[in-house]
Order: structure tokens, then sequence, then C-alpha cells
């Protein structure tokens, strides 16, 4: 019984201490706070005010001492910001982070130049405006033969907005396709022309020596003006990269290949050459001669050569023929021009 009544005893007064140490815990946090935030003076560095101040650090401007209670003065170019509110706690909230597009605004510059989207660098694209992220979008669609043939191709990226393309529109440059050099896969690379155009193209390039005009492609079979259209603006010609026909070389024969000579104007031509064998000529002569009519010799001429022959020492055997004889050009015999007076031979030149 005795020992029950201390076991209580014992209970009772470690409940109670319990207790007192509980309400010492909460006086002496009270305490704290007390001394802290509501008995504390206010700190002599802090702002005055929550208005805008001059300065990229948040302790006030020292006040000047030629003139009592005006504010310092704020110097041109000095950042204006808002003075750090007061925590609850005593201390000042953290200073406001800038935006990402600030940050991105502050950070690079951006620049307008000319350039090709096929064929610009990553490092341009970011100089241009666009981000890192971005610019690899393009890089890895030209790797995958993704190709850019007119200006608003540009704007279908999707990492492309609109006011980027806006600004970007007028220095867009893509270069044009060279018809003598390009290869198949530039030639499908231009609007409206596959596999099967491409190598229409070239074929009749090689048959020809080399395109002189653009518009030489309506030739090409299937080929119209409203296939054509697309093209013009796209493609260019270099004349010096056209294969010439030496037609001092050539036989007949291979002559005759040329889609703009034909057996005939090849035989013609053949014969022209022969007959004036070891003599200067020059391909006008040929339209002088009429070998070639006005039309035909126009559109062979940038395919034409002949080379630069010094007269040659012919023998020529000359007689007189007398005055007031009529003289007939009876025509070529071999390698001899006839020519028939009225009753006797009076002219024979070798040639």
């Amino acid at each position: 019984m005795k020992r029950r009544e201390k076991h209580q005893k014992l209970s009772k007064s470690a409940a109670t201490g319990t207790v007192a140490l509980i309400f010492l815990i909460l006086g002496f946090q009270l305490a704290l706070f007390v001394v802290k935030v509501v008995e504390r003076p206010p700190r002599e560095d802090a702002p005055p005010s929550h208005g805008p101040v001059a300065d990229s650090s948040y302790s006030a401007q020292p006040e000047n001492s030629g003139s009592s209670g005006a504010a310092a003065d704020i110097t041109p170019g000095s950042r204006i910001r808002s003075a750090p509110r007061k925590s609850p706690l005593g201390g000042y909230e953290a200073p406001e982070k800038p935006s990402y597009s600030q940050k991105r605004s502050h950070s690079r510059k951006v620049e307008s130049f000319p350039f090709d989207p096929n064929t610009v660098t990553v490092e341009d694209l970011q100089r241009l405006g666009l981000s890192a992220s971005q610019a690899e979008v393009i890089r890895r669609y030209r790797e995958k033969g993704g190709r850019f043939t007119r200006r608003e191709d540009f704007k279908k990226m999707y990492v492309v907005s609109d006011s980027l393309f806006e600004r970007l529109e007028p220095f867009i440059d893509i270069a044009k396709v060279e018809l003598n050099a390009a290869d198949s896969a530039a030639l499908v690379s231009l609007p409206g022309i596959g596999p099967w155009y491409a190598a229409r193209i070239m074929e009749y390039r090689d048959a020809l020596g080399g395109f002189y005009a653009p518009e030489q492609l309506l030739e090409v079979r299937g080929m119209d003006e409203d296939r054509f259209a697309p093209l013009k603006d796209r493609i260019s010609v270099d004349t010096s990269a056209i294969r010439p026909l030496r037609l001092d070389i050539l036989p007949e024969d291979s002559l005759a290949l040329h889609p703009y000579i034909g057996r005939s104007r090849a035989r013609s031509i053949v014969r022209f050459l022969k007959v004036y064998e070891g003599r200067s000529l020059a391909v006008e002569d040929l339209r002088r001669e009429n070998v070639l009519d006005q039309a035909s010799f126009e559109r062979l001429r940038p395919y034409l050569k002949l080379p630069e022959v010094a007269p040659s020492e012919a023998a020529k055997d000359v007689e007189t023929v007398p005055d007031g004889q009529d003289k007939a050009l009876e025509g070529f015999v071999g390698d001899h021009l006839v020519v028939e007076c009225a009753d006797t031979l009076s002219l024979d030149i070798t040639l």
C-alpha cells in the first residue's frame, strides 16, 4: 500500500516538472521574439522608404553634408531598383532575379547580314538571333537532305518565328543552281524537278556542249512554260564552261550529232571548210557565205570555233581574160575553181 502511494507521488511530480519545462521553453522563445523583432531598433543603413533608389546595392545613399534633408542626386546611367522589403523576422528579402528574356537580351547581340540558309553555320545562325538549340534544328534538317529553295521555305521551320522571319527575309540570299556544273542532286533540289527531269537535263546538256542561256531548258523533252517559270529565278549559266565545236577537226558524223546542226548542215559545213582549206576563216563566214541561215547561225554561234590559220601559199595559175568577154562561174571541179568565158578557158585557180 505504501509502495503504491509512493509511486503515485513520483508520477505527479514528473508530470508537474514536464509541464513546467514546456512553459519555460515557450517563455524563452517569446522573450527572443520580443528582443529581436518588437524591441529591435531600426537599422541606420536601412533604406528610409520603399520607393525606388539609385544604385545596384541595397544600402541607402549617404546624405549630402552640404544640404540637410536633400536626397542624393542620381547620376546618369545608374540603375533604379526598388528598395528591398523587410521580412517579418527582421531580415530583408532576396533581390528579384531577372527573367530569361532579360538575360537573353543582355547576353548577346543580334545581327542582320546576308546568308544562305542552305550553307549558313550554326554560329552565324546564333548571331542572326536564333538560340543554340534552334540553330541545331536547322542544321539537322539540312543533314537529313532538307533544302531551302525559296525564302518562304525558311519561314516554314517551326523554330523561326514570324517576327524573326520578317526581320531576316531581306537578308536571305539563296544561291542559284549553275546549270553547266549541277549534278543530279542539285537539279532535283529545284522546284518541280525530279530524278527523271534531272537526267533529261544532263543528257541534253552533254549533247549541246553546255547551256549558254537558262531558256534552253525549254528545249528539254517534257519541259514547258509552266514548269520552267518557277525555275528561271533559281538557275544561272556559266558560259565559260561551254565545250566548243572544233569545225576543223570534227568529222561530218560527229557534227551531225549536235542538236542544232543535223546531217544536212553538217554536210554543208564540211564542204565549205574543204573548199577553203588552208585559208584564214572566221565563224561569221558560215553566215556570210550562206552555209548557215541567220537563225541557225545565232543558235550555234556560242559553240562554233575555228582556228586562226594564216593564208597558205597555194599556187595559182591565172590567165588574163580578154576585155569584152563575158564570164560565167561554172562551178567546182575537184580542187579547181573553173571560170569559163565565151569560147576558151580563161581562169583556172587551184585551191
